[in-house]
C-alpha cells in the first residue's frame, strides 16, 4: 500500500523565522545607534560645545587672518561669540525669546572665550596648529556634524511648542539651528569691518545650508507622518547624520561634493525659466 507523503514545511518556516529575526535585529540595531547619536550631545554637552566653539573660532580666523587679530582682539572675540551662538541669536526672537538669552549660560560663554583665546592667542600658535592638524580636525568635524543634526531636531522641537501644526516654521527654525553661523556670516564679517552683503546664504546657498534644509524637511515630514511607515524615525535620523559626515569628510580628504547640484539644475531647467528660455 502506497504511503501518503506530506510536504515538509520545516525549511520554509525556518527561512521565514530567520528573515524575521534578521529584520528585527537590523531594526533594533538602527534604533539603538540612532538613540546613541541623539543622546551623545546631551550626554557630553561640554565636549560637543567645545568642538563647536573651536570650529567657530577657526572659521573666524580663516576670514580675518592672524594680523587682524593682533590689532583688533575685541572684534575677533565678538565675531567668534556671534558665530558660536548664531543659531540662538537668530532663532530666539523668532520664537519670542530675548536675543541675549543665547548668552544666558555663562559656562558656555567662558568655554567659547577659551576656545577663541586658544585659536588666536595661544603661545607659539600651538592651539591653532593642533586644531588644524587632521588628526584632531577630522574628529572635531565629525562631532560637529553629529551635533548639527541634534541642533536641527532640537530646533524643530522648540518650534513645534510655539507653532504647533506649522510645518514651514518648524523647517525654518531647524535650518537656523543647523547652520546659524552660515546665516550670520555677513554680521560676523561686519563686526570685523568687512561689509559684503553678497556673501549671504540667500544669494549663494552653501552645501551646509542645503543639507540642513533637506534634513529639516525630512524630520518635519517624519514628525507629521508623511513618510511611509516602513521608514522609521531612527532610520531618517541615522541617514541624516551619515550624510552630514560623508559630505563633510569628502570636502576634507578629497574634492568638495555638492550632491544637490544636479537636482538644482534640473529644477531650474524645468520650473524656473530654463526650459522656456531655450525654446526662444
Amino acid at each position: 500500500m502506497a504511503e501518503c507523503s506530506y510536504p515538509d514545511n520545516t525549511s520554509t518556516l525556518m527561512s521565514q523565522w530567520t528573515d524575521t529575526i534578521t529584520v528585527s535585529t537590523i531594526n533594533m540595531d538602527t534604533m539603538e545607534l540612532s538613540h546613541k547619536l541623539q543622546s551623545l550631545p546631551t550626554t557630553w554637552p561640554s565636549l560637543f560645545n567645545l568642538c563647536h566653539f573651536l570650529l567657530a573660532a577657526l572659521a573666524v580666523r580663516k576670514e580675518v587672518g592672524l594680523s587682524f587679530s593682533r590689532l583688533h582682539p575685541l572684534a575677533t572675540w565678538v565675531a567668534t561669540i556671534t558665530a558660536a551662538f548664531a543659531g540662538s541669536f537668530i532663532a530666539n526672537p523668532l520664537l519670542g525669546l530675548p536675543i541675549l538669552s543665547a548668552l544666558s549660560n555663562e559656562y558656555s560663554v567662558l568655554l567659547a572665550t577659551g576656545s577663541w583665546w586658544v585659536v588666536f592667542y595661544c603661545p607659539g600658535d600651538l592651539g591653532y596648529t593642533l586644531a588644524r592638524n587632521k588628526v584632531l580636525y577630522l574628529p572635531l568635524c565629525v562631532m560637529k556634524e553629529i551635533y548639527r543634526a541634534a541642533k536641527i531636531l532640537g530646533g524643530i522641537t522648540e518650534a513645534a511648542t510655539v507653532f504647533p501644526e506649522q510645518e514651514l516654521l518648524m523647517m525654518m527654525i531647524g535650518l537656523v539651528k543647523g547652520n546659524g553661523s552660515g546665516l550670520m556670516r555677513p554680521v560676523t564679517l561686519l563686526v570685523c569691518g568687512v561689509w559684503s552683503p553678497a556673501q549671504t546664504e540667500v544669494l549663494t546657498m552653501s552645501v551646509t545650508s542645503k543639507q540642513c534644509l533637506v534634513a529639516a524637511v525630512l524630520m518635519v515630514a517624519d514628525r507629521s507622518g508623511v513618510l511611509p511607515s516602513a521608514i522609521s524615525s531612527d532610520m531618517v535620523y541615522l541617514l541624516i547624520v551619515s550624510t552630514f559626515i560623508a559630505i563633510k569628510l569628502s570636502s576634507l580628504v578629497a574634492q568638495p561634493v555638492d550632491p544637490f547640484q544636479p537636482l538644482e539644475q534640473l529644477g531650474a531647467h524645468l520650473a524656473f525659466g530654463g526650459l522656456w528660455d531655450r525654446e526662444r
